[in-house]
């Protein structure tokens, strides 16, 4: 049954129809929960404006503040005598803040008319920012100082427009020492998931090559930065307020001396044009008491610079893919058969162990008597020979004898000594172990398909001897077996850099020389060496007619690596002077052919710049 309005309204008459005591203890309930919910709200109040006010009030300063970075300049790379190889150019930026959108267009075409572009460009720039347009929009990077000018003298007739310095790479040799040097380029993502770039953001310019990488977190700097004022959009007001300026990287002291570098480089290069088949040229010149590397080249090389102010896809595949660019740096990261360059290891290794005298002599006819498939280069023979001779002369005979009666594993206990088969050290990234060859070495790869039998053969022993068969090794790591010998048996690690300094030229770092092996060997053994080193450069050597005039006693080796790819590999190994040895030096042509007739004259112009020898007439 339907109720009727009047029935349901007196209802709820009698159910509100409270006794007056119930009333007032419900009025009494309901002041006092809003009298504590005012006391709440008076007291957060309270807690805003007076206890956490400042705080606040910086956090809405900051709301209205953009803080701009600045990048820090990275640091510089000096030579020996501080001449300036890396460091950092102003790079002039041309950018725009979008704040009002009715004038941009004509404000685009009148820039566009300044730096004579076409004001499409620009447009896109527009366009590929949609979405941002109240943070800077880079319109155009790195423009030229005239064109900076000009900007600048019409700035109040492209509002919004501004020129922003960051500093740049530049390196003013060019291609100077640059596989040695590196390059920077942007981060990349594999970069930024290694902990070794912790901290570091998209966008950032790292090392990426060489000492640049080697040394990154010395060189990188701490960026700053400067407030800018914005509205509640995050426009800015034109407002700047006070920034933090960056600090610069540190800058590396090189052991390298620049005029040596230079040298090394021209003569290679020069030793490239005469031999067309040739890849690549090498050169490492170390200081002989301290293993500070005074010069180390790779050409061809490449052009840092370039990479900087960018350069297409194609047109860097092309230099690559044509021989003209080379980014490795094969003096550490190359390997190589040493050739008669290694008959230096074995001549040591054969006097310690007892295996031959200075004074015994065997009859070289061409081929050893053993193994006769095994000829001398020289085709007659050498005829009766002493080590000392067997040395000047290369001669094979003799040394395929000392591989018979050493054993690979006697000869390759000397090589490890004198640095080959591990890394040397070197500050620098990328460096190679190489080879040195052993009975348990052959083992492994005959295991792994890699020989044919799974013990050396008496004519592998013999051949090993010679620096061929399984030897493989840096150009880097030649230059110490000379080191060595010239440092009568007492190996130094090589490294490029001699201190670190700051901004104002004090010393943060200093790297002392380290002494990475000394050999203990017999002074005899080491004299017995170098007499036999010092024969190659004089009537009869291998290398006489690159330093028969040479007024410096020079000390050599020269080598012709067998290469199965291709021409052989020319070599020479050395130091000077004789006496009192101050510099060794290892050099490589990349199938060259014979040491002698390409890689000593590299050696000798070197040796004449470092000990300032005027050329004779005709050279």
């Amino acid at each position: 049954m339907r109720r009727s309005a009047r029935t349901i309204y007196q209802d709820r008459e009698e159910r509100t129809n409270l006794p007056a005591r119930e009333l007032d203890r419900r009025r009494k309930i309901a002041g006092l929960v809003l009298f504590i919910l005012l006391a709440i709200l008076v007291g957060q109040l309270f807690n805003l404006q007076v206890v956490k006010g400042e705080r606040f009030l910086e956090l809405s300063k900051r709301n209205c503040l953009m803080i701009t970075p600045i990048p820090a300049p990275r640091g510089e790379i000096v030579d020996r005598d501080g001449e300036v190889l890396v460091t950092s150019r102003p790079c002039y930026n041309v950018l725009y803040w979008y704040v009002n959108p009715s004038e941009a267009h004509e404000t685009l075409n009148r820039l566009a008319g300044i730096l004579g572009m076409d004001p499409s460009v620009l447009q896109k720039r527009i366009r590929d920012y949609s979405g941002r347009y109240f943070e800077p929009i880079l319109l155009v990077k790195d423009i030229s100082p005239e064109q900076c000018v000009k900007v600048a003298e019409h700035a109040p007739e492209i509002p919004g427009v501004f020129i922003d310095v960051q500093p740049v790479r530049y390196y003013p040799g060019g291609t100077l020492a640059a596989p040695i040097l590196g390059h920077v380029g942007e981060i990349t993502s594999s970069q930024l998931k290694s902990e070794r770039f912790k901290g570091y953001k998209i966008g950032d310019v790292v090392g990426q090559e060489g000492l640049e990488s080697y040394y990154e977190s010395y060189l990188k700097g701490t960026p700053g930065g400067y407030q800018v004022e914005v509205d509640y959009r995050g426009r800015p007001t034109g407002n700047v307020g006070p920034g933090v300026p960056p600090e610069p990287g540190k800058t590396l002291v090189l052991e390298m001396s620049t005029s040596l570098q230079k040298v090394c480089e021209e003569a290679l290069m020069q030793a490239l044009e005469k031999k067309p088949k040739a890849k690549a040229g090498v050169a490492v010149v170390l200081d002989v008491k301290t293993g500070g590397v005074l010069a180390m080249a790779s050409v061809p090389g490449f052009d840092p610079n370039r990479l900087i102010q960018g350069m297409s896809y194609r047109e860097l595949t092309e230099l690559l893919s044509t021989g003209k660019w080379r980014f490795l740096n094969l003096a550490i990261s190359g390997l190589y058969p040493p050739g008669s360059c290694f008959k230096v290891v074995t001549s040591v290794a054969a006097l310690q162990e007892g295996k031959v005298s200075p004074a015994e002599t065997f009859v070289c006819e061409g081929y050893h008597p053993m193994a006769p498939t095994l000829g001398c280069w020289q085709k007659r023979g050498h005829g009766r020979v002493n080590l000392e001779d067997a040395l000047g002369q290369s001669c094979n005979v003799f040394f395929y004898e000392l591989g018979r009666r050493l054993g690979t594993d006697a000869i390759a206990k000397y090589a490890f000594q004198m640095g080959l088969g591990q890394k040397t050290g070197i500050d620098l990234f990328g460096e190679a172990t190489g080879t040195v060859p052993t009975s348990a070495w052959k083992e492994k790869a005959y295991s792994e398909g890699r020989a044919s039998e799974p013990e050396f053969l008496l004519s592998e022993h013999m051949m090993v001897a010679m620096g061929q068969v399984f030897h493989m090794y840096t150009p880097l790591q030649m230059a110490v077996v000379a080191q060595t010998i010239a440092n009568d048996g007492v190996r130094m690690k090589p490294r490029m850099v001699k201190a670190i300094l700051d901004a104002e030229g004090r010393i943060v770092k200093e790297f002392p020389p380290e002494v990475a092996e000394n050999l203990n060997l017999p002074a005899q053994v080491i004299a017995e060496v170098k007499k036999g080193m010092l024969k190659v450069t004089q009537k009869g050597g291998t290398a006489y007619w690159s330093f028969y005039d040479f007024p410096v006693a020079v000390a050599g080796k020269t080598g012709t690596a067998e290469n199965p790819l291709g021409e052989t590999h020319a070599w020479f190994i050395g130091f000077a002077p004789y006496e009192s040895p101050e510099i060794a030096v290892a050099v490589l042509i990349d199938q060259g052919g014979g040491g002698s007739e390409v890689a000593a004259p590299v050696a000798r112009a070197i040796f004449q710049e470092y000990f300032k020898v005027t050329p004779p007439q005709g050279r």
